[in-house]
């Protein structure tokens, strides 16, 4: 199997900032966006007992994703959610949504690997130079990440996520 292309993996944001996950409305982040990468943030704590030995004590991850540029486009669903929660100086449930992972491994399968977990979009600034109007905003990881997969299909149109494992296919 070749590498895959930076392509294969996807990011959705619930533009109705509902944060349920049945009744999302999600817009792939990456319009005009060179490189985006889920920065994960290790938390670890190293210490050296007297004894010599060293112990690492694994606090998890501290995942966040920068999406920059966001050009404010009146046609993006997620344009007036960013706008408001920028200029109003929004904070706490005001700033959560939900956000959609979707990995593409194999383009001729049915289904693919999908994560769905809570997040706070929190602009980074606004205004920019003569590229355009840019709204920068950081993705922070809140909660629990549900694992499922989406069908191939309605990756064209509206993603649908469901809870569990990919089924396996019949022709196997």
């Amino acid at each position: 199997m070749a590498k895959l292309n930076r392509e294969a993996l996807a990011h959705y944001l619930d533009t109705s900032f509902k944060g349920v996950d049945e009744s999302a409305e999600w817009e792939i982040i990456g319009d005009d966006i060179e490189e985006m990468s889920v920065e994960l943030n290790p938390d670890t704590e190293t210490t050296k007992t007297i004894l010599g030995q060293t112990k690492t004590k694994d606090n998890g991850y501290e995942p966040t994703m920068d999406a920059d540029p966001f050009y404010a486009d009146p046609d993006k669903k997620l344009y007036p959610k960013l706008r408001d929660i920028a200029l109003g100086q929004l904070k706490g449930d005001d700033c959560k949504t939900l956000m959609l992972e979707v990995i593409i491994e194999d383009t001729e399968a049915d289904n693919h690997l999908a994560y769905v977990q809570e997040v706070m979009v929190k602009p980074q600034s606004y205004g920019g130079d003569t590229a355009g109007l840019n709204i920068p905003f950081q993705v922070s990881f809140n909660g629990a990440r549900t694992k499922g997969y989406v069908t191939a299909a309605s990756l064209a149109t509206k993603p649908t996520f469901t809870k569990g494992e990919i089924p396996s296919s019949l022709s196997e």
